[in-house]
């Protein structure tokens, strides 16, 4: 099942990430290692990928952020085109500026993506309130789809996340399935998340709430094979 926690109070829109990507502030994109972070979840996801390092289709990514994890991809598939896609005209601007000779980048949104052969989406769906229905359009316009997301995060979630997943949320399509240890946080961040869970569980008791058992290092690779994309480019 997929927990969805979803408030009225959601930040993940345009101008926050916008904000979060082109500015400097302690709570940017940079001064938070998101650069980084993109990198090492590239590396654990590009291990698991179901193509020989010989393909040549379109491989798309979806919530590039500043298109960081294109380069690990060209590097494991050279032969392969890449484009990179977020809803945030900041971030689209830099990935042109850092990546502009390796890919195409373009900002827009799930309804206006082109049809590829594969897309890649990694730690984007926890931020959408619309999972299900940006999932069925992705899968629309390709022929495998690739999510990466945190496994079995529990409440109290990160801020910027509105739902959590398991083994079984994408039962429903017929989706493989591969639980890893996540590098993409960095100690700090862990050790963070450690102590506010901790300080969180002493007085959980006191109001008979179950103790908090998840964690920022753990992911959850689905890759979904997509039969309408298969018939719609055939």
């Amino acid at each position: 099942m997929k927990l969805n926690v979803l408030n009225a109070e959601n930040i993940n829109s345009k101008e926050y990430w916008d904000d979060r990507f082109s500015s400097d502030h302690k709570k940017s994109w940079r001064a938070n290692a998101g650069e980084n972070q993109t990198k090492i979840f590239a590396y654990e996801i590009v291990k698991r990928l179901k193509m020989n390092t010989g393909f040549q289709g379109t491989i798309l990514d979806f919530g590039c952020a500043l298109g960081d994890a294109i380069p690990i991809y060209k590097k494991h598939y050279p032969k392969a085109r890449f484009i990179g896609i977020d809803f945030s005209t900041a971030a689209i601007d830099i990935c042109i500026q850092k990546f502009g000779d390796i890919a195409t980048f373009m900002a827009r949104d799930v309804d206006s993506i082109p049809s590829v052969d594969v897309i890649i989406m990694s730690n984007v769906l926890e931020h959408l309130p619309n999972d299900k229905a940006v999932v069925e359009k992705l899968l629309s316009k390709c022929k495998d789809l690739y999510i990466a997301v945190p496994y079995d995060e529990q409440q109290p979630l990160h801020e910027e996340h509105v739902n959590s997943y398991n083994r079984n949320t994408f039962d429903y399509l017929n989706a493989d399935k591969d639980v890893y240890l996540c590098r993409g946080y960095t100690a700090k961040q862990i050790l963070t998340s450690y102590i506010y869970i901790e300080l969180k569980n002493i007085i959980r008791p006191l109001f008979n709430v179950p103790l908090y058992k998840g964690g920022l290092y753990r992911q959850i690779l689905y890759h979904i094979k997509s039969q309408q994309g298969i018939s719609a480019r055939n």
